[in-house]
């Protein structure tokens, strides 16, 4: 196989015999100066036809992070005993980025989902618990413990999409029309195959799972979503809306708690938009 350009030492795109674009991870593929050629036994695993954001991913995360993902996935692929889909590293590989630099800040987000997980989901908890644990180990590096619930969740809705990838979800038009007042109300066009749109669009569906529980109160984010809410009144119309919406076809109102990640979501959606 041969490397037409590194992404850092340890991933590269490369050209298979059939002259295919694939980008491909191994302990040191990438630390010559490309072009050049490589055996197939130096590579752990490749990837056809990524998304151009995807590629983007690999250049914004540090290479321990994503060693230590690695070890992650193939810990909780054994321990769940499934087989996650191909970009299930990526998203996973993001949001661990994501929460170790929130760490560094010192900003802590109690998740509105928490008290179900536990009760709900209790292999994946242990597996969540485990990854901070990993994390620590590995990296040196603490998350709070609430992040535990955060991984579980990330692994549940992974193994929801592994298995019912087929499944049309029957209430798309919920996803799209909340978009739809996001756009609308930001006057952004959102990118669909964004990794951030990928995490709020996981986020809705979970939330139509457990509309019948919207109404719990979680006192450690109200304060949170009240700082939220007033240093960012250009989001303040769309949560405005997207509640009454949420009211209209779910009959029940949405926490703050709720609120407070729907915000959040917003936010990110909006910076990488440029906003």
């Amino acid at each position: 196989m041969r490397v037409i350009r590194n992404i850092n030492n340890n991933v590269a795109v490369c050209l298979d015999d059939n002259n295919h674009e694939v980008i491909a991870f191994g302990k040191g593929i990438g630390f010559h100066k490309a072009p050049y050629e490589i055996e197939l036994a130096q590579i752990d695993r490749t990837y056809y036809n990524l998304d151009s954001h995807y590629i983007a991913l690999l250049n914004e995360i540090p290479e321990d992070i994503m060693e230590v993902t690695t070890e992650i996935v193939a810990k909780g692929s054994a321990y769940l005993g499934i087989e996650f889909n191909a970009t299930f590293w990526f998203s996973l590989c993001d949001h661990i980025n994501f929460a170790i630099q929130n760490a560094k800040k010192g900003l802590m987000i109690s998740n509105p989902m928490a008290n179900e997980i536990r009760h709900l989901y209790e292999k994946e908890m242990l597996l969540g618990k485990w990854v901070v644990q990993h994390i620590d180990k590995k990296l040196s590096i603490r998350l709070p413990c609430s992040e535990a619930e955060n991984l579980a969740l990330h692994f549940i809705n992974a193994m929801h999409m592994t298995k019912q990838s087929q499944e049309k979800d029957d209430k798309e038009h919920f996803v799209e029309d909340i978009t739809d007042m996001i756009e609308s109300e930001m006057n952004i066009i959102i990118n669909r195959n964004d990794f951030n749109y990928a995490r709020f669009v996981t986020h809705l569906k979970f939330l139509l799972k457990r509309s019948h529980t919207l109404n719990e109160t979680f006192s450690d984010n109200v304060k949170m979503y009240e700082q939220v809410y007033d240093n960012y009144p250009e989001i303040q119309g769309a949560i405005e809306k997207i509640k009454k919406y949420i009211k209209m076809e779910l009959d029940i109102d949405p926490s703050k708690e709720e609120l407070l990640y729907l915000m959040i979501h917003i936010n990110r959606l909006c910076a990488r938009d440029g906003l």
